[in-house]
């Protein structure tokens, strides 16, 4: 049977999820799941597209409801009236051709307003002061156990969900950004410093310390031989690289991650908006 469940905010001890209905079924499993996206802060999903994470139950943010067998009779308290306001998130455990998937939907306060309506149907009635809960034709995440993959599309809808996996998009530190900052290959000018980096460029710096320290010597080599080539405006005198803007930084870490390349007739030079690794047989 089909459950949907509300957590709540609650400071005393006891469960936080509340029942708020059985036997329904709130959404529908999308038909472009497969194959995901791998979750990478580069890449803009195309709109049928999905990020999924594998081995989710393995990861320290997963739910602790998703890692046992789901028991319904675990989350009979009903949610009462006066709890509505204190919902984070709702979930709907659905059966799926004999398959359990979960439905998460993140609950803002615009979700939660109250509402006068007229209910329309056999029998019209009217509501002064109703509180309902919006339900998403998309969930914001889509949990399937028996592949083990969480599935989204924001990193920021889910974020309120799942404690913790806001890190695959975190940003570089204070301290971090001014160690990068002061990398042999970089020449600050103009008094530019780890102060006037935004937030943007803090968290493609993380990406960018993580992806130089995988290189070995051929490819650091080669990586920021091509820099050169796109970015010529950027070399000093010593071969380092001249940053002084944040536009300047923003393509020197473009460049890092390899988002520069030129079309098949060598006739325009572009920037990757999102990148997708292929492996093999695109096919």
């Amino acid at each position: 049977m089909n459950h949907t469940i509300a957590r709540i905010r609650r400071r005393e001890p006891g469960s936080k999820y509340r029942k708020i209905l059985s036997g329904e079924t709130i959404y529908t499993l999308p038909d472009d799941l497969t194959p995901h996206v791998a979750y990478s802060p580069t890449h803009n999903l195309d709109e049928d597209c999905w990020f999924g994470i594998e081995n989710f139950s393995q990861e320290a943010f997963c739910l602790g409801i998703l890692q046992p067998v789901f028991v319904s009779a675990e989350y009979d308290t009903l949610l009462s009236r006066d709890e509505a306001d204190k919902i984070d998130f709702i979930f709907s455990y659905q059966d799926e051709n004999n398959l359990p998937v979960f439905y998460f939907q993140n609950i803002t306060k615009s979700q939660l307003q109250y509402k006068r309506f007229i209910r329309l149907g056999d029998d019209y009635t009217f509501n002064d002061n109703s509180r309902n809960i919006t339900i998403n034709s998309i969930p914001d995440a889509i949990y399937i156990p028996s592949s083990d993959i969480m599935y989204f599309k924001r990193l920021s809808a889910v974020s309120g969900i799942f404690d913790g996996i806001s890190e695959l998009y975190r940003e570089a530190t204070q301290e971090e950004t001014a160690n990068f900052l002061e990398n042999d290959f970089i020449s600050l000018q103009d008094d530019f410093s780890a102060d006037k980096v935004k937030q943007a460029n803090r968290k493609r710096i993380a990406m960018a310390v993580d992806t130089i320290r995988r290189f070995d010597d051929a490819q650091r080599t080669a990586v920021f031989g091509c820099i050169r080539d796109y970015c010529p405006g950027l070399i000093a005198e010593d071969g380092a690289f001249n940053i002084s803007n944040e536009q300047e930084l923003k393509f020197l870490l473009y460049g890092i991650e390899q988002r520069f390349y030129t079309t098949p007739d060598g006739r325009e030079r572009r920037i990757a908006n999102s990148i997708i690794p292929i492996n093999g047989d695109a096919n």
